[in-house]
């Protein structure tokens, strides 16, 4: 019996409770130390406070792993997704922004190799597919063969035309951001040859994603809870999540005047979609965002030993900031069985 079919049994309506995590590369530990937070108050994994996770790179691998069964038949825990991806960061990410080698890639080549992220993503996720997910899951990904936006889907969900692809295949795909690393190759459910890249090219905000599945979801939904998570901005630019400069544009003078264009044209649908979601919603939108703290690098890359504390810190200080939505939450979101769990 599959997912829907244990959620159609539930007839009482209940909150559809939705997860939704930004990109953000190296920077993924901080919602990840946010969601540490709440599972400690709540006493719950975060698979069992969500109905649905959605996520964008480093936060679709996130979302992966925090509803995949490879690990003792449930989720990982945010902590466990924490220290998987601060253990391998020097491997996937293993030249420093500073170091001379990091710029030695030829113009239009992927800085790093894909082998590193690819064994790291198979070791915590497996073989599994998609359909295995312990709740409804989607990540996003874009392709460059063809210029198109899509999102792997399972746990419940209907499959897009992706397919019940490998949970790791998904969660690779979603963070190789052309700059860092290969396209990821891949053939559709029509037959299709892809080259998939990282989702945030289309929506490094996954919320508005996130809330258009939930809708199609078999269940008598009683209202939408969204919390969405960032993974820190630069200074004096709060709702961004992602930010271009001299190292992303390959210290091309043309393009580092557009950089301010670019940068609009990159972040602005993704404060489009925070903005209707919070008039739909209410406040049960819920975006917790922060500014990374003056020393702390934005770079998606910078897996330094000292920036990755800084990052910490700065996740820390945003679950200081954010304690009154953590306590909120901690009321509103356990409510019992998950419905994708009813039958069980």
């Amino acid at each position: 019996m599959d997912h829907r079919t244990r959620a159609v049994r539930r007839q009482e309506p209940f909150m559809l409770r939705i997860l939704s995590i930004d990109g953000g590369g190296i920077r993924g530990i901080i919602p990840l130390t946010w969601l540490m937070a709440l599972e400690e108050q709540t006493g719950q994994r975060t698979a069992e406070l969500f109905d649905l996770v959605v996520g964008t790179s480093a936060g679709g691998m996130a979302a992966l792993a925090l509803v995949s069964p490879q690990h003792n038949g449930h989720g990982y825990s945010a902590e466990e997704v924490r220290r998987l991806n601060l253990d391998s960061a020097s491997q996937v990410f293993p030249r420093s922004p500073g170091h001379p080698a990091h710029a030695a890639a030829p113009v239009g080549a992927p800085r790093y190799s894909a082998e590193p992220l690819k064994h790291y993503l198979d070791e915590a996720l497996g073989d599994l597919p998609l359909s295995a997910a312990v709740r409804p899951v989607a990540v996003t990904t874009c392709d460059l063969a063809h210029t198109e936006a899509l999102h792997f889907a399972g746990g419940g969900l209907e499959p897009s035309v992706l397919g019940d692809a490998p949970m790791a295949l998904a969660a690779q795909a979603t963070a190789s951001l052309p700059r860092y690393f290969p396209a990821v190759p891949f053939t559709d459910t029509e037959g299709t040859a892809r080259q998939l890249v990282d989702g945030g090219l289309a929506a490094d905000d996954p919320a508005l994603l996130g809330y258009s599945l939930g809708t199609v979801l078999p269940e008598a939904v009683d209202g939408v809870l969204m919390v969405s998570l960032g993974t820190g901005t630069s200074a004096g630019n709060r709702n961004a999540g992602l930010r271009l400069g001299a190292e992303q544009t390959q210290q091309t003078p043309e393009l580092q005047v557009l950089e301010k264009d670019l940068s609009m044209v990159l972040s602005g649908p993704g404060q489009v979609a925070r903005d209707c979601l919070e008039l739909i919603l209410g406040d049960r939108y819920v975006r917790i965002q922060t500014e990374l703290l003056p020393d702390a690098s934005h770079d998606s890359d910078n897996a330094d030993e000292e920036n990755l504390q800084r990052l910490i810190a700065t996740a820390e200080r945003m679950v200081r900031e954010t304690a009154a939505d953590l306590d909120r939450l901690a009321r509103l979101l356990p409510q019992g069985p998950g419905p994708w769990l009813a039958g069980e």
